[in-house]
């Protein structure tokens, strides 16, 4: 059953952020990825096929990429 998530990610400040954008957007599955204000510095729109799949994304593209420092992966229900 297809999932989608909503992911909440926080960067260093060492890294420009649009950077850290354009990698999220060329991750397949990501659906879109915005600078967003609050307490995060990015919000990421994700569809997988199943969790498994959406875990495989968060830990596997997401987390890796340099300047990420933790994500808060909210599932829809």
């Amino acid at each position: 059953m297809p999932v989608k998530a909503y992911i909440l990610v926080d960067i260093s400040t060492d890294v420009k952020t649009q950077e850290i954008l354009d990698k999220l957007n060329s991750i397949s599955g990501v659906k879109t990825a915005e600078a967003v204000s609050g307490p995060h510095d990015i919000m990421v729109v994700v569809e997988a096929a199943d969790l498994k799949s959406l875990g495989d994304i968060v830990i596997s593209k997401v987390r890796t990429i340099e300047g990420v420092t933790k994500t808060i992966t909210c599932c829809c229900v």
